[in-house]
């Protein structure tokens, strides 16, 4: 049995060019002809705005579509708008992003950054954040002066070796250390001062030097 085929009529397709008169889910364009209730194509990434002129494509089926964006009165704010999921891939070479007067990225979700290596260069840093979870395996940094201030810090370490020329600690209430053992040992003098000084061993207190003054 064969299928009879379905004769589709042809619809005639003409372009021109008119002025959007009103935005919304549809625009209003308005050309030397009529004025046309147009749909944005999905190839017309630049949102048009009131008072631009652009490219419109009509047919017979009263169907019009805005194919471009061709002018623009004054430098408001473009708009690349896109419909749904977008994807942006470079099959060779690299994808560079430049503005003069700055880059922002904003997402009521989550942001992902997965790269080989990672550079950032700033005069100038403003970080916040309310949690941050980091995993790593080395972690150097080549800084001036750092400064610190917050509630509480906890830090677990398995070792932790430090050089400094000058230490300087200002407690304000109690410094308790508990350890196994504790050794100082100081090249020229040591000195403890306070107002009472209590020392006290479970089995052997050991003081030893060539002079002993006391009182």
């Amino acid at each position: 049995m064969n299928t009879p085929a379905f004769k589709k009529e042809s619809v005639t397709l003409f372009q021109e060019y008119g002025y959007v008169q009103k935005i919304g889910a549809t625009y209003t364009v308005q050309t030397e002809v009529t004025l046309y209730i147009a749909q944005r194509a999905p190839s017309c990434f630049l949102e048009p705005l009131v008072g631009d002129k652009v490219l419109l494509v009509t047919d017979t089926d009263k169907g019009a579509y805005i194919l471009a964006v061709l002018e623009r009165v004054s430098l408001r704010t473009a708009q690349l708008s896109l419909p749904g999921d977008t994807q942006i891939n470079v099959a060779q070479g690299s994808l560079q992003i430049s503005a003069r007067d700055g880059i922002t990225m904003e997402t009521s979700s989550d942001m992902s950054l997965l790269a080989t290596q990672l550079n950032v260069n700033a005069l100038q840093a403003d970080v916040t954040i309310n949690n941050v979870s980091m995993v790593g395996e080395l972690w150097r940094a080549c800084i001036d002066q750092i400064k610190l201030i917050g509630t509480n810090l906890d830090l677990v370490l398995e070792r932790s070796h430090q050089r400094l020329v000058r230490s300087y600690r200002h407690v304000a209430e109690t410094d308790h250390v508990s350890a196994g053992q504790i050794d100082y040992e100081a090249e020229s003098t040591l000195s403890l001062h306070s107002k009472y000084t209590l020392m006290t061993a479970e089995e052997l207190v050991k003081v030893d030097a060539d002079q002993i003054h006391m009182g």
